[in-house]
């Protein structure tokens, strides 16, 4: 078994060699790796991205220019790519851009039941599909339901958070503050301040303790040699990314809106996360004034795009790229009125809409359905088309359709939900 030490050494191989050879190169070298790890085969990551206040829907994802009973933004136009339809303009060219390269991974849901237009309860049944306290959010539930395991399974940079009675699968990372509970620093900003060790000194710490464990589990069985192979895992993965945070960029980075996807994505690479949960800035609660729903959108759109890029160049954690690996999710907790109301602001509306891109989605189509007043009509779960017999989407059937996606059985989830099979790639 090599010692800690020599496995440091990777700190000095390319992030792309090493990422596109890792597996070959730790068992060309006899370096230790958790069998779980290896054994257990490609595991999607979710990034969750949340726009607090309830977002005009048809300022991109639902487009009505067929009615007198929708307010739209002036000087805006249908944008299509095949199925997918989105609200297009002369100031939405980072809309436009994203949708055209990326739509073939991206599916819209139009008309999901919120069942509430109060901020606190509709943001809690966006992401549970219920309004029990006890039941975790999807990317909660899918974290502590992986069967990888991860230091950091579900990782909240900014945000709405549920955790129920899966609380203990969430880590909040807020302000910058995981590089420094990783790299040690924040000893030093602690209200009772401690040393912050020199490398030197921080590497023989961790030399002994990654010793004494592999000592340990080398000499073990059964229920010992897991638990003791999951500490190793954990010290192997944040030295990773404390070792990899200047290639990484992670550095240098700050905690703007594409600060936070990079680092989310860093997260899924090294394994460290299965999921992560991003506040998507704006003044979405447009009461007084609905023209600042566009620029805190289309801003949005400027970095997924960027995202997406980053994603599909960057090798995954247990697929060849990050683009096959992670489900993109953004949402809000309601939508807007379709009408302008006498102040030119849009109030709270049930009806709401989702975006979904990435691995297992079944993209490149606008699902779900409104009519000219922005009133949902029930569609086929499976299809997602609307059908006069069929069902009216709620989002408690969009949440077991991530849950699906990720690859858990909804069955065991929200007993007697149907799942919105129409999102899932293959059902």
């Amino acid at each position: 078994m090599s010692t800690f030490f020599e496995r440091k050494r990777r700190r000095d191989i390319s992030r792309r060699a090493f990422l596109g050879g890792a597996a070959g190169l730790m068992a060309s070298s006899g370096l230790w790796y958790p069998k779980k790890a290896l054994a257990a085969g490609p595991e999607r990551k979710f990034l969750f991205f949340f726009a607090g206040g309830g977002w005009d829907t048809t300022t991109v994802l639902d487009p009505h220019f067929d009615t007198d009973g929708v307010d739209m933004d002036q000087n805006t136009v249908m944008g299509n790519r095949g199925a997918l339809q989105w609200t297009s303009g002369p100031d939405r060219a980072d809309v436009d851009e994203f949708f055209r390269n990326w739509g073939a991974y991206t599916a819209v849901i139009n008309g999901i039941d919120a069942h509430s237009v109060g901020h606190d309860s509709g943001t809690q049944f966006m992401l549970t599909g219920t309004s029990a306290s006890s039941y975790a959010d999807w990317p909660t539930l899918l974290a502590a339901n992986s069967r990888l395991e991860y230091p950091l399974p579900h990782v909240v940079f900014s945000g709405p958070s549920f955790g129920g009675t899966e609380a203990a699968s969430v880590v909040r990372a807020g302000g910058g503050t995981l590089l420094s509970l990783i790299d040690s620093s924040i000893n030093g900003r602690s209200d009772a301040p401690a040393p912050d060790l020199m490398e030197p000194a921080d590497d023989v710490i961790d030399n002994f303790v990654f010793n004494r464990v592999s000592d340990f589990a080398s000499q073990q069985q059964g229920l010992g040699r897991d638990r003791a192979d999951g500490m190793l895992a954990n010290i192997e993965r944040a030295m990773e990314l404390e070792a990899r945070e200047y290639e990484a960029g992670l550095d240098n980075l700050g905690n703007n809106l594409l600060d936070q996807m990079i680092k989310a994505s860093e997260m899924f690479r090294l394994g460290l996360a299965r999921s992560a949960m991003i506040r998507i800035p704006g003044g979405y609660d447009s009461h007084g004034n609905n023209l600042v729903q566009a620029p805190a959108q289309i801003a949005f759109y400027s970095a997924l795009n960027e995202l997406f890029e980053h994603m599909s160049t960057t090798p995954g954690h247990t697929a060849n790229w990050l683009l096959n690996e992670v489900t993109v999710v953004a949402m809000s907790e309601f939508g807007r009125t379709p009408k302008l109301n006498g102040g030119g602001g849009k109030d709270h509306w049930p009806y709401n809409s989702v975006l979904v891109a990435g691995a297992g989605v079944n993209g490149g189509q606008s699902l779900g359905y409104t009519d000219g007043g922005l009133i949902a009509e029930p569609i086929d779960l499976r299809t997602g088309k609307r059908s006069p017999g069929g069902t009216m989407l709620g989002c408690e059937h969009v949440g077991l359709a991530l849950l699906k996606i990720g690859g858990l059985d909804p069955t065991t989830f929200l007993p007697g939900v149907d799942v919105f099979d129409a999102l899932v790639r293959g059902a």
